[in-house]
């Protein structure tokens, strides 16, 4: 029997997966096997397996449907259009943004996840008939029940676009000493009313139609089973960014507790990141003493400082009248005392270069972790990322002719760096 090099490669990383023991949480500090405390400060790998419209153009309100949409009117057909995000999951990111990005001195990056990337590309032509307008919703809604019922959902873990990019996004960042955390970005059905973050195509149909839940319980299952052992992975973020919940946060805490006793029951200890109501930062309700399973929670907040309307301190000792609301750095320190838990800063940039070194600068004083938001995107100026990506625009397709040009910018050696924001943050992580 012939072993290819790749079979030899995923060996190779099988193997050091099984050495590198988990973190966990002690008390209210993450820490490794030695006891020691690991400060993670990281990158969002956003547009990549999920595409935000403004990530797609400055300005542009729609989903990563409303991108498909585009590309069927230019006259691409239903295979043409999956070879385009073949392509470009291939080109997006590659072993030499992993590299760059370590290079600056980060430890970790936050994979964001489309829930479709899990389902076989037949599901997933199903899904994308919705978008196109060829199946009717009720009928897509209709498939994922029979679908469930007959256990065809993750049936092969091995086969799925999405394990395969985990897979060799880990590979990738374990050459680099790079911890992952995966993140269900756009969950099943859409986990709030904001379409764009989780590519809905019914707002809040999560908390609507118990298939979605079902099914997300089913995929961390999958997940926790095949990735238990891996001490590549620092965390598992549950649900990205609730929002505009159907009866507040109870329903979050309850679906919560669901997915965590799935996770434990596979024997997977892994350090379960929980997102509150209001985008990932409201905990009334979700408190630690709600769950059956207390160990190796941490909680977490998402950052975004957005003037007039919401303007965000980075002051220590800033803080927001409810104590659940994590926002200000003043409410994560004294969350994290009283709860003796871990605190996460998630998600966090999408500003000034002075703002975004000032918000690392104190966050690292103060002994919390944060994850910048994001590492690249499409933009004919200067943006908060690391990187930005050259015109021409994905919602502005005429026709099949202007995606190798697409295919080509989005790739490592073509984007331009943006020197500002990569100094602001790379002297926080010193």
């Amino acid at each position: 029997m012939k072993i290819t090099l790749v079979a030899l490669l995923s060996l190779a990383s099988l193997a050091h997966a099984q050495q590198a023991p988990l973190l966990r949480a002690e008390g209210p500090k993450i820490v490794d096997a030695q006891h020691r405390e690991v400060l993670l400060r990281g990158m969002n790998l956003g547009g990549w397996l999920l595409q935000e419209g403004y990530m797609m153009k400055p300005g542009y309100g729609g989903t990563q449907g409303s991108v498909k949409k585009v590309l069927y009117a230019a006259g691409l057909s239903d295979a043409a259009v999956e070879k385009f995000y073949q392509q470009y999951r291939d080109n997006f990111i590659t072993k030499a943004d992993i590299d760059f990005i370590a290079q600056q001195g980060f430890n970790c990056i936050r994979l964001p996840l489309h829930y479709d990337l899990f389902l076989t590309p037949a599901q997933r032509a199903v899904r994308n008939g919705v978008i196109r307008g060829t199946v009717p919703y009720a009928d897509y809604v209709a498939k994922l029940k029979e679908w469930q019922q007959k256990g065809e959902l993750f049936k092969e873990p091995a086969r799925l676009e999405a394990i395969r990019i985990i897979d060799q996004t880990l590979v990738w960042c374990a050459a680099n000493k790079l911890y992952v955390v995966l993140d269900l970005h756009a969950a099943p059905g859409a986990q709030g009313t904001d379409s764009n973050i989780a590519d809905a195509l019914q707002p809040n149909d999560f908390w609507n139609e118990p298939v979605y839940q079902e099914m997300t319980n089913g995929l961390w299952a999958t997940l926790a089973r095949r990735y238990k052992n891996d001490g590549r992975i620092a965390m598992y973020d549950l649900i990205n960014e609730p929002n505009n919940v159907p009866g507040g946060n109870p329903p979050i805490q309850a679906m919560f507790e669901k997915l965590i006793n799935t996770v434990r029951a596979q024997g997977d200890q892994h350090l379960l990141l929980l997102e509150g109501n209001g985008y990932g930062n409201n905990y009334n309700s979700i408190e630690k003493k709600t769950f059956t399973h207390q160990e190796n929670l941490v909680y977490n907040a998402h950052r975004y400082s957005i003037l007039p309307k919401y303007p965000l301190s980075n002051a220590v000792d800033a803080s927001n009248p409810d104590a659940n609301q994590l926002g200000a750095i003043g409410n994560l320190l004294r969350f994290r005392a009283a709860q003796n838990v871990p605190v996460w800063v998630g998600e966090t940039g999408e500003n000034s270069a002075q703002w975004m070194g000032e918000a690392a600068r104190n966050l690292n004083s103060v002994g919390i972790g944060w994850c910048n938001w994001t590492y690249k995107r499409f933009s004919d100026k200067p943006i908060a990322a690391l990187l930005r990506i050259r015109l021409p625009y994905p919602v502005d397709v005429k026709s099949a002719a202007d995606l190798p040009v697409i295919l080509e910018n989005i790739k490592f050696q073509n984007c331009v760096l943006n020197p500002e924001v990569i100094a602001a943050l790379k002297a926080e992580l010193k």
